[in-house]
């Protein structure tokens, strides 16, 4: 069952974590505005979008680019976290073989040195495994719309997405069922490379550098049929030379990963860094050595493609008989899209 915060009017509660430093849980700015309803008037906050139109045409109006192929992808449904001052959800729905689902991008600028999203999202009863997912991103002069690099090592800009992965750094990969646990995958200048277990390409001009993979030492799994409130934080580096940059990751208002310079240990391995105790501490991140490129880009992206991703639901459901799964069409649904440069919590209501 969602768990909901009382309205209150004191800042957001901080805790002291093993391996998480400070940071704040539990409720947030949200909770100072019963069902997010005025929370666009807070000084702290960014972008607001709560589909409360219900219209593709005024929804297109607020973002930089929209992808909703042959008009098929994204609809308005009448589902609502509990709570919500909004009637209007967007369903997102990829189709086998027709699409890969859809997106809705926005650019900032200038950019921001710390950025909180935070966002709903529900993935339907029978969902299977997806791509890509929602993410953020800066760059010196971002595009109008979405742009995919895969396989690039970048220079001077980055993206990190939090995403449902199919597989763990913990225990046997393939006992990970659909849609999969939280993780970060994240692309910046100093990345490592799946060619080696070093992390060195023996090519860097070629498809070498694939997104770095970051998972919390508790592997958490992403439900189905029920509404999560999922929020992420970047701060970008102080300096060019700095790796004080980091991000984190919350899960119902519940801090579940930070990754910063010194709060974890581990090992890289190839493109992931495992956590591990025995390990040395977290570099941090230099997320670029230019600070124009700002915390600038939000893609709110269900990629699912037909070459992969749907094959990689097909493997599941044929070594799981019984696992009950859609292996033709994939849909999500979103709700209470907040960002704001301070922590947002879930969505606050009076008691009942």
């Amino acid at each position: 069952m969602q768990r909901y915060f009382p309205l209150l009017l004191v800042p957001a509660i901080l805790l002291s974590q093993e391996n998480f430093g400070v940071l704040p849980e539990g409720p947030g700015l949200a909770a100072k505005y019963r069902g997010d309803s005025g929370i666009e008037r807070d000084p702290t906050v960014v972008f607001v979008e709560d589909f409360r139109s219900g219209t593709l045409a005024d929804l297109g109006a607020r973002w930089t680019d929209l992808s909703n192929r042959n008009g098929k992808v994204l609809a308005f449904a009448e589902d609502v976290p509990a709570g919500s001052a909004s009637r209007w959800s967007l369903r997102m729905t990829a189709t086998r073989n027709v699409d890969s689902g859809g997106h809705l991008y926005r650019t900032f600028q200038p950019g921001y040195d710390r950025f909180f999203l935070r966002f709903y999202v529900k993935f339907a009863p029978d969902a299977g495994f997806n791509h890509h997912f929602v993410s953020l991103g800066g760059e010196i002069d971002p595009a109008k719309y979405a742009v995919g690099r895969a396989g690039l090592r970048p220079e001077n800009r980055w993206n990190t997405g939090i995403e449902p992965a199919a597989s763990s750094q913990h225990g046997d990969r393939n006992a990970i069922a659909p849609p999969g646990i939280w993780h970060f995958y994240t692309y910046w200048p100093e990345m490592r490379s799946w060619q080696s277990p070093d992390g060195k390409a023996r090519d860097d001009n070629g498809r070498a550098f694939y997104g770095n993979n970051f998972e919390p030492k508790t592997p958490t799994p992403v439900p189905r049929g029920q509404w999560i409130s999922v929020e992420i934080m970047v701060k970008m580096n102080s300096s060019p030379d700095s790796y004080d940059g980091e991000q984190a990751v919350w899960i119902d208002g519940k801090l579940l990963g930070r990754f910063a310079q010194g709060t974890m240990r581990g090992k890289w391995d190839r493109a992931l860094f495992r956590v591990d105790p025995s390990g040395e501490p977290f570099e941090g991140f230099r997320w670029s050595g230019d600070l124009r490129a700002k915390i600038n880009k939000l893609w709110l992206s269900h990629y699912v493609s037909s070459e992969s991703a749907f094959p990689r639901t097909d493997k599941y459901a044929a070594e799981h008989p019984g696992f009950v799964v859609n292996m033709q069409t994939q849909t999500v649904w979103f709700s209470s899209v907040v960002a704001a440069t301070e922590y947002i919590g879930p969505l606050g209501r009076l008691p009942d």
